[in-house]
């Protein structure tokens, strides 16, 4: 009995310690206005042809690319999204999977993250006959919010803890503080002056003398246009109507919902959610659900981390539903003046007889 209560206060102190050493939510921070852009795209190709054995050995590759633009602010909202692959063998595309969406969000109030939507949505996959069109309006509650400013003040926090120049963390007051003032960035507001403001934020709470060292290292955290973070859901329900049926069936009206929901654990992390399902009003007939997950890390100044899942499930109208998953993983490792990109992917669709898996290993190094 004495030792399990010895553990468990072990087990209260670590938790306490944890919850210390965490300060304060980086989804706390309320920002007035959200606009968040990205864009991403690789490639990759291999080709192999060995004289010892008839025909091209290896002659396949991939494309993968993705497109997001999200804003929010106190009275309406809008997202534009795209994420697809196309396989190729023979320098030719053989395979695909894309999923685009545009919306508009108008809330009923800037307090209540309640709103109304319309929008167009669209898939396209190698088992359809064509490219899926459909309209949608209806109602959703929920909101996103830039937490790039915290996260950025946060990071210049951990450095000055880093370079030995303050050895505890600043309050969780002159972080707000520092976020704000580093929100305030713009056109109006000159980095310059943004990196004026913070220097006198913290000379002012820690009595310290900032060097100049110090002030590049906040004007590059202040400058950096990689560090996006963002937290929030929304959940959506309306009804839709069919532009183009995937298998060039009738048109038809259709009940729609999706959910999105992003979530920033620290500065260095970002996790994002999405999940849609949509079908005519004899759902179990005919539908379509997609869903995606993906997860960006830094987890040291040298080591970043890159995860993504995607999936389609497509139910045609008396026919056989198709699915399709695609898990991709890239993992850069920077030690000295060595660079190493580890890559990894797996796919299969419900036609295959198995998984198609990818692997590759590339290394950089700077001799001189």
């Amino acid at each position: 009995m004495r030792r399990n209560q010895v553990w468990t206060m072990v087990a209260l102190a670590v938790a306490l310690m944890s919850l210390t050493a965490q300060g304060m939510p980086l989804c706390s921070y309320q920002a007035p206005e959200t606009l968040l852009l990205d864009a991403t795209t690789s490639f990759s190709y291999q080709y192999f042809d060995d004289a010892n054995t008839p025909g091209t050995d290896v002659n396949t590759g991939r494309v993968d690319f993705s497109f997001s633009r999200l804003r929010d602010a106190e009275t309406y909202g809008s997202t534009l999204r795209l994420n697809g692959l196309m396989g190729l063998s023979d320098f030719l595309p053989t395979q695909w999977m894309s999923e685009g969406t545009a919306s508009y969000r108008y809330y009923v109030s800037s307090s209540l993250p309640l709103f109304g939507f319309g929008g167009i949505h669209g898939l396209f996959n190698t088992s359809q006959t064509q490219l899926g069109l459909e309209i949608q309006s209806g109602f959703g509650f929920g909101r996103f919010g830039d937490v790039t400013p915290l996260a950025k003040a946060m990071l210049v926090d951990i450095n000055l803890q880093k370079n030995k120049v303050t050895y505890v963390p600043l309050p969780d007051s002159v972080l707000t503080t520092m976020a704000q003032t580093i929100g305030s960035l713009s056109a109006e507001n000159s980095i310059e002056t943004v990196v004026a403001l913070l220097e006198s934020i913290i000379e002012t709470t820690t009595g310290l003398q900032l060097d100049a060292r110090t002030l590049l290292m906040i004007e590059d955290v202040v400058a950096n246009s990689d560090t996006q973070r963002y937290c929030g859901f929304t959940a959506r329900a309306g009804l839709g109507y069919e532009l183009l049926d995937p298998y060039g069936g009738p048109q038809s009206f259709l009940l729609a919902l999706s959910a999105d929901a992003a979530y920033a654990p620290d500065p260095n992390g970002q996790m994002q959610w999405h999940l849609s399902f949509s079908g005519p009003f004899d759902v179990a007939s005919e539908n379509t659900l997609t869903g995606s997950f993906s997860y960006e890390v830094m987890v040291s100044d040298a080591n970043s981390l890159e995860a993504n899942y995607s999936f389609q499930r497509i139910q045609p109208a008396g026919g056989v539903a198709v699915t399709s998953h695609v898990v991709t993983c890239n993992w850069v490792i920077k030690v000295a003046a060595v660079d190493t990109l580890v890559g990894f992917s797996i796919a299969r669709t419900s036609e295959d007889a198995g998984w198609s898996i990818t692997f590759s290993l590339s290394t950089a190094m700077d001799l001189i």
